[in-house]
């Protein structure tokens, strides 16, 4: 009997303390992450620059429980797609950093009796750095001998765009009617280097795409996009989320919401939560709001089921995109 493996592919993150550095090692090995062509010393400088970075990293998780909220987020994703996709498919953590890796989800799907896979990217918008790493990866790994569905973006999908949509309507709704006026939604995604976009990666007009389309469903009026998370000397995308909010919230209610990111972890709960809240409310917001990650919400689970049956269908992949990963290949 044919059955599908799943991959819900994401970065990870630390499950403790004590895997805070690893994880930064992992991650700042990709050459996807750093492009620049350090060739036979990338090992030294990624383990100089996790060895340098872990302490504040650490101070960060111990500020939202210790640990990255991913996986256990992720799993819980997974449980719901299984359930939401029925018999004859099962659900894979593929994580790019840390564990359950891609290599231990593979394994664990053949365990299952898998005959072919569907790679399911958890980033709505499609990254070199975040989706093709991934899919890089997973493709090293599955058995060449058995299909290998792959899902390159799903910013455009209409049920996520209505999740989301939802989502941000019911956090508006939240706020007291008299200040509802005064709503300001900013849509904040994790930032990507210029030296990636002038290569011609897709990634900020698929959040463009995405942002705008949910803003028009969820009938908002004010909204503006910002990017987060920027890292290291280089220029980034912009604006970035905390220096315009400090510039631009006075006298407004802020909303924002995580456009890219569709469970909590380092990027919604201590960026988002508590940098980009600070910036706001220094910078004179009358309220500050943060749209929650879409997580398991039953709208949400029934659109990514939707991504999954359309990609091992073949209809999913985005032509553009999957040429400008290929064209980004390391």
């Amino acid at each position: 009997m044919a059955h599908t493996a799943v991959f819900l592919m994401n970065l990870g993150g630390p499950r403790n303390l004590d895997e805070v550095e690893p994880y930064l090692y992992e991650l700042f090995s990709d050459p996807l992450v750093i492009s620049a062509p350090f060739g036979p010393l990338r090992p030294l400088l990624a383990k100089l620059i996790s060895k340098t970075r872990a302490p504040s990293s650490a101070e960060k998780y111990a500020l939202i429980g210790g640990k990255s909220p991913l996986v256990e987020g992720t799993e819980a994703q997974a449980r719901a797609l299984a359930g939401a996709l029925g018999p004859g498919y099962s659900c894979h953590l593929a994580m790019r950093c840390g564990h359950p890796n891609t290599e231990e989800g593979v394994r664990d799907a053949l365990a299952a009796g898998a005959t072919r896979a569907v790679a399911l990217p958890l980033y709505p918008q499609y990254a070199n750095a975040t989706t093709w790493s991934s899919l890089v990866e997973l493709r090293r790994l599955w058995p060449k001998d058995r299909p290998l569905a792959e899902i390159c973006t799903w910013h455009d999908h209409a049920g996520y765009l209505d999740a989301s949509a939802a989502a941000v309507r019911e956090t508006v709704a939240q706020v007291p009617a008299e200040l509802r006026d005064r709503v300001l939604v900013v849509f904040s995604a994790h930032g990507l280097p210029m030296s990636q976009v002038r290569k011609g990666d897709p990634y900020p007009q698929y959040i463009e795409l995405s942002s705008r389309e949910t803003a028009r469903r969820a009938g908002v009026a004010r909204w503006q996009v910002t990017y987060q998370s920027r890292v290291g000397p280089t220029k980034w995308l912009g604006p970035d989320t905390v220096e315009w909010l400090a510039a631009n919230a006075r006298d407004r209610v802020i909303v924002t919401v995580p456009i890219a990111f569709v469970s909590e972890h380092l990027e919604t709960l201590y960026d988002m939560d508590i940098l980009a809240k600070e910036s706001a409310e220094k910078g004179g917001a009358r309220l500050y709001r943060r749209v929650p990650a879409l997580g398991t919400r039953p709208d949400f689970i029934a659109a990514l089921a939707d991504v999954v049956r359309k990609g091992e269908a073949g209809q999913a992949a985005m032509a553009g995109a999957t040429r400008a990963a290929a064209e980004l290949r390391p």
